[in-house]
């Protein structure tokens, strides 16, 4: 009887605790990370880094010029680091991300410096990057308007 009680006293020690639920990660830090691995992607012109958060449908709008779809996006991108053109600086301030269930936004003042066959230029103000979350969690940019 003695040793029934001695086992049945250290039961709750030898039985492992319930785990705690992994923490989920914030949405808007997961979105804010993906657009600053985005971001360096984009100043090293490494397309190959760029391409897998960026959708096939991707749209680009700038200046009133449109460019559609991931290819011809990724393209200029090549194209400009084939001819030996740098971006010097590219910085986003006043970055917000917002998330919206499976959609976020992320909003930047955009201070872009880059040469291209010797010349300098400059971009200036703000943008948009909208994201879609796909069904396996990855974010991917669908839109960006500058």
């Amino acid at each position: 009887m003695l040793v029934a009680s001695l086992l049945l006293a250290a039961a709750p020690a030898l039985v492992p605790a319930a785990s705690a639920p992994a923490p989920q990660p914030v949405p808007e830090a997961v979105v804010g990370a993906v657009a600053e691995q985005l971001r360096m992607a984009e100043m090293l012109l490494d397309a190959d880094a760029f391409a897998p958060h960026l959708a096939h449908s991707f749209t680009f709008i700038e200046d009133g010029a449109r460019v559609a779809g991931a290819f011809a996006y990724l393209e200029g991108m090549r194209r400009l680091r084939s001819r030996k053109g740098q971006i010097k600086t590219l910085e986003w301030n006043e970055r917000h991300v917002a998330v919206f269930g499976a959609s976020a936004v992320v909003t930047y003042r955009l201070d872009e410096i880059w040469v291209d066959r010797g010349e300098r230029h400059r971009r200036r103000g703000w943008c948009t990057d909208v994201y879609e979350r796909r069904d396996d969690g990855a974010w991917m940019l669908i839109h960006r308007h500058r």
